[in-house]
């Protein structure tokens, strides 16, 4: 058994750190490395930062998640253990990428869309995309129609389909 025990990162009333629980390492999977990125000078890890070492994300037995960063080999530092959420945990796997990241993702949250983020504009999806081509005179009068309505050629456009169906 290779116990591992997890400390609070901040010190209580009594100068301590308060112990959150522990889990044996052999029992846990190794979930992922995290990947690298250059920063303009180094490799670094996209997590830690840490150039020499990676952070290391692991489940244990009991389903928890737990991040490892050995700072030890970099520069002398902690080697900080801490339990993860499950947000953490995918927000985690997201920012590290790469091809075990979305292997990871697809395994332990299979629910996480292809895209995710800020709505940047654009018009809302009416419909699949239909194209067709019309003379100049009869588009002239499409654009006259839509003007005096107030409303855009493909809006018109679907409003004089509508009514002729």
């Amino acid at each position: 058994m290779n116990r591992i025990t997890i400390y609070s990162n901040q010190m209580n009333h009594d100068g301590d750190y308060d112990r959150l629980g522990w889990f044996d390492l052999d029992a846990a999977e190794h979930v992922l490395e995290e990947d690298s990125r250059w920063n303009g000078q180094n490799m670094v890890g996209v997590i830690s930062g840490m150039q020499v070492n990676r952070a290391q994300l692991y489940r244990t037995k009991g389903g928890r998640w737990v991040e490892n960063q050995d700072s030890r080999p970099e520069f002398n530092g902690p080697n900080v253990w801490r339990f993860l959420t499950d947000d953490e945990a995918r927000t985690w796997m997201l920012k590290s990428g790469g091809r075990e990241a979305e292997e990871a993702l697809e395994k332990w949250f299979p629910e996480t869309p292809d895209e995710e983020g800020p709505n940047l504009g654009g018009r809302p999806m009416v419909g699949p995309k239909v194209e067709t081509r019309l003379d100049p005179d009869t588009l002239a009068k499409v654009d006259e129609r839509a003007a005096k309505e107030g409303v855009s050629r493909a809006e018109m456009l679907r409003r004089l389909v509508i009514a002729g169906l």
